[in-house]
């Protein structure tokens, strides 16, 4: 009795399990695969208007740009003469017009640091300019700028103030480093520094405002310079105005020329 019991059970869960595998086969997954496809068709669907929702909105004339702003502080570039050289470079609409073409023919000025540009909504462009900032004449017609970046605009502004340099070509990065650090070694003497040079033979002479010539050579220029600023201080400073140019390049001492022909050591 327990073997055909046992028997028939296993009999009936062997139908159940047969009409489960046709319950689904011929229910489940017809639902499953018509999600499936269901979702397929939707997803490319998108895609489909997504592609062509660009296409229409980046194409050539749609939402045509109708005002270019210019912003800065401008000492030496005017906003007149910035957006009419943009402008004929803003070509096509607010998605398509080339951004990086207008910001190449504004940042070849030689007055122009940097340029940012953004599109504002839906017609406009933002672009903003930075200038430079001039530091120091380098030789007769170039300029530093606060980034030790050379450049040369049309004209020089020789009233400017700026301190000049001269020296070899390619050490005017250095060579403006060099200004900065002798300046700020000279604020104790209140010289103020005119124009630096430095020779093919890359010996340095200084020239201040007050009319004093520092020659300091090319060798241990700043203990050079040290002893300078002490030697002025306590003793030469009363008599700035009298001394035509001051020689550093003793081992153990200094020559003075003095405005009137007197030497002195």
């Amino acid at each position: 009795m327990l073997n055909k019991a046992k028997k028939r059970g296993q009999a009936v869960r062997g139908v159940r399990k047969q009409q489960e595998a046709v319950l689904w086969k011929e229910r489940v997954i017809p639902v499953l695969a018509s999600k499936w496809v269901a979702k397929s068709v939707f997803v490319l669907m998108l895609i489909v208007f997504t592609g062509w929702g660009y296409q229409q909105m980046s194409s050539f004339n749609m939402l045509p740009i109708e005002s270019v702003q210019i912003e800065g502080e401008f000492n030496y570039l005017s906003q007149t003469d910035l957006q009419q050289r943009a402008l004929p470079h803003v070509r096509g609409g607010f998605f398509s017009v080339d951004l990086l073409q207008v910001r190449k023919a504004l940042i070849k000025l030689p007055w122009v640091e940097d340029v940012s540009i953004r599109r504002h909504w839906p017609n406009a462009l933002r672009i903003r300019v930075i200038e430079k900032q001039p530091v120091a004449y380098w030789g007769e017609n170039e300029l530093l700028s606060s980034r030790a970046q050379l450049f040369k605009p049309g004209k020089v502004n020789k009233t400017m103030g700026l301190p000049k340099i001269l020296g070899p070509e390619g050490q005017h990065k250095q060579m403006l480093k060099e200004l900065g650090q002798m300046q700020a070694w000279l604020m104790d003497t209140g010289l103020i520094i005119q124009q630096v040079k430095q020779d093919a033979r890359r010996s340095w002479t200084l020239y201040m405002s007050s009319g004093l010539e520092l020659r300091l050579g090319r060798e241990k220029t700043h203990e050079r310079l040290h002893r300078f600023v002490d030697v002025f201080t306590q003793t030469l400073r009363q008599k700035k105005d009298q001394i035509r140019h001051l020689d550093m390049r003793y081992t153990n001492g200094f020559a003075i020329a003095w405005q009137h022909n007197g030497q002195g050591a």
